[in-house]
């Protein structure tokens, strides 16, 4: 199973955090990470999980209509920057169909060391926004693993141009 995991794109500074909206350079982010998806993404993935909050929500729809993919969305409740990657490692063990999720961090960084098997609390890495990981799942979960074994497939960094 592969899971690809995008880190919101840049959004606008402020108050409260939930309706912070993308700011103009987060919207060609989220354009160009779109348009850089191939059709081997496109293929695996039937849905577009994404946390709740308005950057998450604008990232996913930019990436869906660049993409020029007809994927539907929805809401993944535990995808928030606050909320326990534990949650979401243990969905992710048990599913068993490629999935992209947009997300925030520190919840991102920390559920990829959760799945590579880091230590308890380790960053697995430095997730800057509108930077995607393609993590592959090896195994399934064990008394000893109890999010499976994972391994890192690939680590796009965000888009850079104008």
């Amino acid at each position: 199973m592969i899971v690809f995991l995008l880190r919101h794109a840049d959004a606008v500074p402020g108050e409260p955090d939930l309706g912070r909206p993308l700011s103009p350079k987060g919207r060609r982010q989220s354009a160009r990470v779109g348009r850089s998806l191939g059709l081997e993404v496109w293929s695996l993935v039937r849905v577009i999980e994404h946390s709740p909050l308005l950057r998450s929500v604008q990232t996913a729809r930019l990436v869906q209509s660049a993409a020029k993919v007809r994927q539907p969305m929805k809401v993944l409740a535990g995808l928030e920057p606050e909320a326990n990657p534990r949650v979401t490692a243990t969905q992710l063990a048990r599913s068993r169909t490629a999935r992209l999720l947009v997300g925030h961090n520190p919840h991102l960084s920390a559920l990829v060391g959760l799945l590579l098997g880091l230590r308890d609390g380790a960053l697995g890495i430095h997730f800057r926004k509108a930077a995607l990981v393609t993590l592959e799942r090896l195994a399934g979960p064990t008394a000893r693993k109890p999010y499976g074994t994972w391994r890192l497939k690939s680590l796009v960094p965000p888009p850079v141009g104008k």
